[in-house]
Parts: C-alpha cells; structure tokens; sequence
C-alpha cells in the first residue's frame, strides 16, 4: 500500500501541525507497518500576488466538481498548479484535513480537487484530523458534500463539526486530533527535553490564537489579557509560547513591557509539550498547546480561534472551564477563580481521547 499524506505540516513551525503528522504517521506505522508512507508537500500556488485570477480558476474547478466533470476538474487543477500526473503514484490517500476546512481557508477549493480526482482514479481516500467550519459558505458546502459523500473514511476532531456534516447528510465518525495518539512523555524525558530551560518551579504558559492578527487590535487584546493575567497573579512568571509568525509578532512586540521569556520556533513540539506539561496554568486560544496541557493534566484556560475548533476541544474532553471571547476580562476572572478553587478535582471527569487504530483501507 502506497499512501500519500496531505496536508503535509511535519515541517510546520506550528507545533499543532508538527504534533498531528507526528500522530499520524505513528498510526500508520502501527497499523499499517509494510506500508509506504509518503508525506506529499503540494506545489505551491501559481499566481500568489495575483488572487483575482487564481479565484478566477477556483471558481471554475467549484463548478466542474459540481458538474461531474472530470476532464475540467483535472484542466482547472492544473491551472492550479497540480497536474495530472500526481494522482498515478498512488493507491492510498490519507488527507490530514487539520485547520484547512473553514470558510476562509484558502486551501479549500484546491484539496477537495485533489480528493474528487484520487477518488475517480480508484484510491482508496480517508479524510480525517479535521476541523469543518464553513459558516455560511453556501458554496463551500455544496462541494464538500460532494466531495465527502464520496471519500471511502471519514472522520472529524471533534462533535461541533460532526454536527455541521450531519446538516449536509454526511456521517463522520469523531475521532480525537492525532496529537492524542502521540506517547505520553516519562518524566525522564520531560527532565532532558527541559534541562537546558532553566524553568522556574512555578510558571504560566500563555499562547495567542487563530482569532488574533499582526495589527494594533491584536496587539491590544493579547496586552489587556497579559494585565488581566498579572493582576490575578502577581508573582508567577510567564512563558510566551509562540509558534507561528502572528504568536511571534505579538510576543515580541510586548516583550519588553511584560518581561516574559519567549519560547518559539526553531523549538519543536516535543520541547513545547514537556515545557506544558510543567506549568502550572496554560492561557491561549491555540488548540495543541491546550490539548498537550489536557494529555497532562495541567489546567488550561481556553480562547477562541477562528473556527470553533477550541470550542469542539472543550466539548470532546468534558472539559469544565469555558471558551473565552478576547477582551473578556469579567469572565476570565471567573474562569481563574473556578479553577483554583476546584483545580485538585479539575480532571476528574474529563475524558482524554485513547487512539491506536486508523483506517486507510
């Protein structure tokens, strides 16, 4: 079995990404093991300052799925950039859906091409790690209902987009992000993967979010949160986790007023879990970072991103603590208080995901 992975995010400086491919791959390699497992990084984009005539041609390959047509899916595909010959090498394909199924995503339109096409050329197709927000993207959820309706195995990360599936009559089964798959790290391996840190015995990890951008509105909703976070504790030191280039951006920016240590990219998602898994209380709205505190049992005060992936996590985990809107400094107040008073019982009836199996044929 010859199986071509995409969304391809091994490479990420998104520790999520590197997490999930991560999980993935140790899946397959489980299950799987006379496998060939191929990761297939796309080829990028034509036309990237030119989005109004690379809209021109999605437009098109939208319509083309709709319609069935397989010799104008594969005409408009390579005008995007993908050409016939990628769907000949393989038998197998598992699509890591991750973050790229949403109303904005600019990826949308050309991964389900990429599907439709694998599925008329006889590929066994699983599409599964994901999150599905389309909003009111009428469009969008034409296609995906023609697209998925047609996949071999589905699965979604979480019940808020099983729900959205179940309104367009598709049946996904959830299984939880394949982070969870990922071995719990021994304390012996947390001590050599944090030595070098010097952490504090006490400290508060905070990460920004989907929802937040490189522009003053960000700057000031993360600045409000980092005044809300020392009033409510004056004395614990802060870590800025940041790993992508908007987290990057804010925790620079603010640095020198918070004094926080920033830890980011080059740094892997095996360092950032073991840094997780020793804080006393993770703040953000990026979802692996809180899902690495769930593995750990630390406790995590959710934000939220921009689809409602953060608020599905919360869900899936029973997890007791409420998904916050940014500048909502009242009920962060009331989220720092529910837990310090319930935190020894805060795991208590949180169920984290078991996941040992994937379905690729």
């Amino acid at each position: 079995m010859k199986i071509a992975y995409f969304v391809n995010s091994f490479n990420s400086i998104n520790w999520g990404g590197q997490a999930t491919s991560f999980g993935i791959k140790k899946l397959v390699n489980d299950n799987y093991p006379d496998s060939e497992f191929i990761p297939v990084t796309l080829p990028s984009f034509p036309m990237k300052k030119i989005k109004i005539i690379r809209s021109f041609w999605e437009k098109k390959l939208v319509h083309a799925i709709l319609d069935d047509n397989e010799e104008k899916v594969l005409f408009y595909l390579g005008k995007l950039n993908i050409q016939k010959s990628f769907f000949d090498e393989f038998d197998t394909v598992c699509f890591n859906g991750e973050g790229a199924i949403h109303a904005k995503s600019g990826h949308f339109v050309r991964l389900m091409g990429i599907l439709y096409m694998f599925k008329k050329r006889g590929a066994y197709v699983s599409a599964l790690n994901q999150t599905v927000d389309l909003g009111n993207n009428v469009l969008f959820k034409k296609i995906i209902k023609k697209v998925y309706s047609k996949v071999d195995f589905l699965a979604v990360r979480e019940p808020l987009s099983q729900r959205e599936l179940n309104d367009l009559d598709l049946y996904p089964q959830v299984i939880g992000d394949a982070a969870y798959a990922l071995d719990r790290l021994q304390t012996k391996e947390i001590e050599e993967l944090v030595i070098d840190l010097e952490l504090p015995e006490k400290f508060i990890v905070i990460t920004g979010s989907s929802y937040l951008s490189r522009d003053n509105k960000s700057l000031k909703l993360m600045e409000k949160l980092l005044y809300d976070i020392k009033k409510n504790y004056t004395s614990i030191p802060i870590y800025f986790l940041a790993n992508t280039k908007t987290d990057i951006y804010l925790a620079n920016k603010l640095a020198s007023k918070f004094k926080y240590k920033i830890f980011a990219s080059p740094e892997k998602y095996d360092r950032a879990m073991a840094v997780i898994s020793k804080a006393y209380l993770v703040i953000g709205g990026r979802q692996h970072p809180n899902i690495f505190a769930a593995k750990y049992k630390v406790p995590f005060i959710p934000f939220k991103g921009n689809t409602h992936k953060m608020e599905g996590v919360v869900e899936l985990l029973n997890y007791p603590i409420n998904v916050l809107n940014w500048g909502d400094s009242i009920n962060f107040d009331n989220e720092i208080d529910k837990i310090e008073t319930i935190r020894d019982n805060l795991y208590d009836k949180v169920t984290i995901p078991v996941i040992d199996t994937i379905r690729l044929k």
